[in-house]
């Protein structure tokens, strides 16, 4: 008898005549009755729970008959047979000459637990248009019937039962584990939900995450794409038809290859920081991960990839080592954007030639400051205006011409650098401008490196 014979006698008696009793009143299929015992036995499905509690019942009521209690056997018989749908009850019967009435349909699932196959195949046809290492399977199981067993355990006070709901979503995963998938409860890449009356599937598809650096080679680029503010992306003269306030984007160049490629909906780009319009992202370049919704395919040649787009960037981006990522890694690089170390060249011309001495002292002030910056008023219209704190760690300035100056600045991520030089009228303090006591104007901006 599996799971019952490890038991007690009390305790078998005291199951079976529970079993009974919820026989002898509601139809129960083999999964419904056992369910109402899964914690009790192991390795043992509840249809077997089920199916062995209906067996032994058979097997009780044959011995009432042989022993002479033959009214109670048949009884007991009839209620196998007829409210349990018990095979072996029906057959005894009909050895006695005695034909029951046609089977109902369960009490609690209406028949449903008795299409666990079915439900498998359904998920598993629907599960192949996508790639996928990791599954999870849901249920939505109706009010109606998880109240209907409701009822039925508040009755016969059920303490070792498990949910419908559990039962269903482990028996339908447990048939597509033959795909060699593997079952993941926190992150799964698909989610299958299937509502079992109506055997509706809904899919759930985890984005495909790919973490990367780019390097940005060229100036006039934005890092992200910019509807044009005149026509809101609907294409004006102002924008030439393209709906862009700029033409080329670092997450157009990146994004759309890998969009293309994994046959998504649609993407997202999450950037360590940014770096502005006129500025080059250099050295090892700048953290990033791309996100596509709802990815057909998965198991990308990360290695092609990466020379797909940068063969399609024609020089403007570069990317480097593209490896599968998560979305933590979205949460850590935009944490640490604000407080990474990075480091700027950055070309200036100051309105009045200055001293080498004038410079030297400005370097030293400079170099381990703690710098005080309002929003800066070019970007005020679209960001708070509040006060930052923010590190310089090193400030080392050469003379390149009688007004030009090249700035080598180790600084705390999230330090406007440019308002560092300019001063931005007094909105950063302290400031190279105040200290060479002359206007400086910022030509050219490099990023050379960003943790």
């Amino acid at each position: 008898m599996n799971g019952i014979a490890s038991l007690s006698d009390e305790d078998i008696s005291r199951i079976v005549k529970s079993a009974h009793e919820m026989l002898d009143q509601y139809n129960l299929c083999d999964s419904c009755l056992g369910r109402q015992f899964a914690f009790l036995g192991r390795n043992i499905t509840n249809s077997e729970r089920g199916r062995a509690l209906k067996l032994y019942l058979t097997l009780v009521a044959s011995e009432l008959i042989e022993e002479g209690h033959k009214t109670e056997g048949i009884a007991l018989l009839k209620t196998v047979a007829t409210h349990g749908n018990f095979s072996g009850a029906v057959a005894t019967l009909k050895k006695l000459g005695i034909n029951v009435d046609p089977v109902q349909a369960c009490y609690i699932c209406e028949g449903f637990m008795e299409k666990i196959g079915t439900f498998a195949e359904l998920i598993t046809k629907k599960l192949n248009n996508w790639e996928y290492r990791t599954f999870l399977i849901g249920s939505r199981i109706p009010e109606i019937v998880i109240d209907r067993e409701d009822v039925l355990r508040a009755k016969f006070n059920i303490k070792y039962g498990e949910s419908i709901k559990a039962e269903l979503n482990r028996e339908i995963g447990k048939r597509i584990t033959g795909l060699e998938k593997e079952v993941n409860f926190e992150s799964p890449d698909i989610l299958a939900i299937i509502n079992p009356i109506t055997q509706d599937i809904e899919m759930h598809i985890n984005p495909l995450f790919i973490f990367g650096r780019y390097r940005k080679l060229k100036r006039g680029i934005s890092q992200t794409r910019w509807i044009c503010w005149n026509c809101e992306g609907r294409g004006c003269d102002e924008c030439e038809g393209k709906g862009l306030r700029y033409e080329h984007s670092v997450e157009a160049f990146i994004a759309e290859p890998i969009l293309k490629v994994a046959e998504g909906v649609e993407y997202k780009f999450h950037g360590a920081g940014r770096e502005d319009i006129d500025a080059r992202m250099l050295g090892t370049g700048r953290p990033f991960v791309v996100e596509i919704k709802e990815p057909k395919k998965r198991f990308i040649d990360l290695k092609w990839i990466q020379e797909k787009i940068n063969e399609l960037a024609q020089g403007n981006v570069e990317v480097l080592d593209l490896q599968y990522s998560d979305r933590a890694t979205i949460r850590n690089i935009k944490a640490l954007a604000q407080i990474t170390e990075k480091t700027y060249r950055i070309i200036v011309e100051t309105k009045d030639p200055v001293t080498l001495e004038t410079i030297k002292h400005a370097d030293e002030v400079l170099s381990g400051a703690v710098i005080q910056q309002r929003t800066p008023k070019r970007v005020v219209h679209r960001r708070a205006d509040k006060l930052r704190i923010k590190k310089v760690y090193e400030f080392k300035t050469t003379p390149i011409g009688e007004t030009k100056l090249e700035i080598i600045v180790r600084c705390q991520g999230g330090c406007y650098v440019k308002e560092l030089c300019t001063g931005d009228d007094g909105r950063t303090q302290p400031n190279l401008s105040d200290l060479l006591k002359t206007q400086v104007s910022v030509i050219e901006l490099d990023v050379l490196h960003v943790a």
